[in-house]
């Protein structure tokens, strides 16, 4: 595990380029895994990086359970990827890490050589018959 990007994800006090905090994610909404994909696709495409699960907008443990988080399978986060990329060769890890006594879950992202583009737009159902875009396919202009 590269520890310095640990390191400076559990120092920091708040976001940037390459560190992202969420409070929590479940692996059951398609809200949750919409947002998880841009924010992968966006680090991936920007030289790499690390999203911390259970800490706030200031690197604060907010106390919230991520052992589901913990228990996603990589290669189920790579094919939900794919659903809206296409194949990609896109490498992450997942570590569980703590800070201050509190568990967390570290999603660590590599830097691609070519940028991921959506193919497909990532939406999900907000109530009945109404539907909500975290991004949209690329569309190349002419």
């Amino acid at each position: 595990m590269p520890s310095d990007l640990v390191k400076k994800a559990l120092c920091a006090k708040r976001e940037s380029k390459y560190v992202e905090f969420k409070q929590g994610f479940d692996p059951n909404s398609p809200e949750d895994w919409c947002g998880i994909i841009k924010d992968i696709i966006a680090i991936a495409n920007s030289g790499g990086g690390i999203i911390v699960f259970g800490l706030d907008s200031f690197g604060k443990p907010t106390g919230t359970q991520v052992a589901a988080i913990a228990t996603v399978d990589p290669a189920d986060v790579s094919d939900k990827i794919a659903k809206y990329t296409g194949p990609i060769d896109l490498e992450f890890e997942i570590h569980e890490i703590k800070k201050g006594g509190h568990s967390l879950v570290a999603f660590l992202i590599q830097s691609v050589s070519i940028p991921v583009v959506f193919q497909k737009p990532g939406t999900f159902e907000i109530s009945p018959g109404k539907q909500k875009t975290a991004f949209r396919a690329f569309q190349q202009k002419l």
